[in-house]
């Protein structure tokens, strides 16, 4: 049985992608490594996220329905501490780095993205070992 210590101690990682399998397989990694995962499918999902409580991190596609990544970087800055968390950014966009960067985003990733590339930052970010995560 898990107790509230260990909840309270594990790390939560907000993944904010439209695409599915992007959500599911780096949630299954990241949950087998003891991390709550959080896994939403666009910015409105991810706002009500960050006013229900912090995250230690937020994975964020850009081009997405409802709210994309652009606006959910400036929407999130209206939530009491909902501009806390650092953010990787997946897009396609290889050009628009120093606009996330101004509005975020500590890391930076271009689709397709290289999962084992994604797992080293988030573990250089959040701390821990990835060891058991690496890719053969």
């Amino acid at each position: 049985m898990v107790t509230m210590n260990e909840v309270k101690m594990k790390k939560t990682i907000l993944i904010v992608d439209d695409e599915e399998m992007v959500v599911d397989i780096t949630k299954r990694k990241l949950t087998q490594d003891g991390f709550l995962i959080i896994g939403v499918h666009n910015g409105e999902e991810a706002l009500k996220v960050l006013q229900q409580g912090p995250v230690d991190l937020i994975i964020l596609d850009i081009e997405m329905p409802k709210m994309n990544g652009y606006i959910f970087l400036s929407e999130r800055k209206k939530i009491p501490g909902g501009d806390k968390a650092p953010v990787i950014v997946l897009t396609a966009y290889d050009s628009m780095e120093p606009i996330f960067r101004r509005n975020g985003a500590v890391e930076y990733l271009t689709k397709p993205i290289r999962f084992q590339e994604l797992l080293d930052k988030i573990y250089g970010i959040v701390g821990g070992s990835n060891e058991h995560c690496k890719e053969p």
